[in-house]
């Protein structure tokens, strides 16, 4: 997937000279944090993980497949679906569920009921090697860093000795659940663009004496 990240990005940036700030929620938090730490895209300034940390996600792997089978197999429409992502709570913010949910789905073949576009548990067998180690990545990654959760009882050992140490940035936003970035939109926004430039580097004018 980091591979995927990569060519995504040389294709849509080739020869890239913009500054960079990776981005990546939940599983895309862990992909973000290794593409970083493996120097394959130029000029990143910031690696930003929105709710994702080893520990928690670790530990909640065996309540994962429950999950998913408690979902409904099949919707009606794409407007059932947003419905069942805010009654569960999967999504707390309508407006952003109305944006996000639709690409979660794919027509089934009568063309009369909707499925999920991505099956999860075929991909059961590699959950653990997506977040073994995230901890230790994501503090060593060469960038400036921050973190954005839901809840510091999020946080891992490996995390809090480090934001203890100032080694990364950051923001807990409790009014929010996992979807922190789809929940509270504007407020993640903000947190990131104040991230970008505070860790812009500085163009200092030289000035003859």
């Amino acid at each position: 997937m980091v591979d995927d990240l990569v060519g995504l990005f040389d294709a849509l940036f080739p020869n890239n000279r913009r500054e960079v700030v990776l981005v990546g929620h939940s599983m895309g938090g862990a992909i973000a944090a290794h593409a970083v730490s493996s120097k394959r895209i130029q000029n990143v300034r910031g690696l930003v993980l929105i709710d994702i940390v080893e520990g928690s996600a670790m530990d909640s792997l065996p309540s994962i497949p429950m999950f998913i089978n408690a979902r409904p197999q099949t919707l009606e429409s794409v407007e059932s679906a947003i419905r069942w992502h805010i009654e569960s709570n999967s999504i707390q913010n309508h407006e952003s569920a109305r944006l996000s949910v639709p690409s979660l789905l794919v027509p089934i073949n009568d063309g009369k009921r909707m499925t999920w576009r991505t099956q999860l548990l075929p991909t059961e067998k590699y959950w653990k090697e997506w977040y073994s180690g995230l901890s230790k990545t994501f503090v060593l990654a060469p960038t400036a860093k921050l973190l954005v959760l839901a809840g510091t009882d999020r946080l891992d050992k490996e995390l809090l000795i480090a934001q203890m140490q100032g080694k990364f940035q950051l923001e807990v936003l409790p009014l929010a659940g996992h979807t922190v970035q789809e929940d509270l939109p504007d407020r993640v926004g903000d947190i990131v663009v104040l991230f970008w430039k505070r860790n812009r580097p500085l163009n200092i004018p030289v000035t003859r004496l």
